[in-house]
């Protein structure tokens, strides 16, 4: 999917930048060198948690990390996320979307975004991006860092 290997660039750029390689990025994530290796080659997508570690890690936009967004944005960012389910709550609330409208216009399941409203399952990076799409904002602004 296109999003991945986007995804998988912008990791590349930011580790040039910082001057870090794949054992030393999986060491500050708590993660295994295999996964960051994958993310580099586009072939997974990280888990949110780690993706949110990332963002942190490396102090970026979500959106450029993303590859939705062409400048670097780096800069204060928030670090304490409120809890996802509340957040989409809230930007559903700010863009006029209801359950069933986000269902029909993004063509998401039921059971998947009550899994994301109760708490029960986090969005992956393609999920999350669709939603920031179909709801005209930032994945940043989804997700509570700006």
């Amino acid at each position: 999917m296109c999003i991945l290997s986007n995804f998988g660039e912008r990791l590349k750029e930011l580790m040039q930048e910082r001057e870090i390689n794949a054992p030393e990025l999986a060491n500050q994530l708590g993660t295994d060198r295999t996964n960051i290796t994958r993310y580099l080659r586009g072939e997974r997508a990280p888990l949110y948690g780690n993706f949110i570690k990332m963002l942190n890690y490396f102090q970026c936009s979500a959106d450029y990390l993303l590859g939705l967004k062409e400048y670097p944005a780096h800069g204060d960012f928030c670090v304490d996320l409120p809890v996802f389910g509340e957040r989409l709550r809230e930007v559903m609330g700010a863009c006029g979307f209801t359950q069933y409208k986000l269902v029909k216009t993004g063509k998401i399941s039921r059971a998947e975004l009550f899994g994301w409203l109760s708490g029960r399952k986090l969005p992956g990076i393609e999920s999350l991006a669709k939603l920031a799409a179909i709801m005209g904002c930032s994945v940043d602004y989804l997700l509570g860092r700006v």
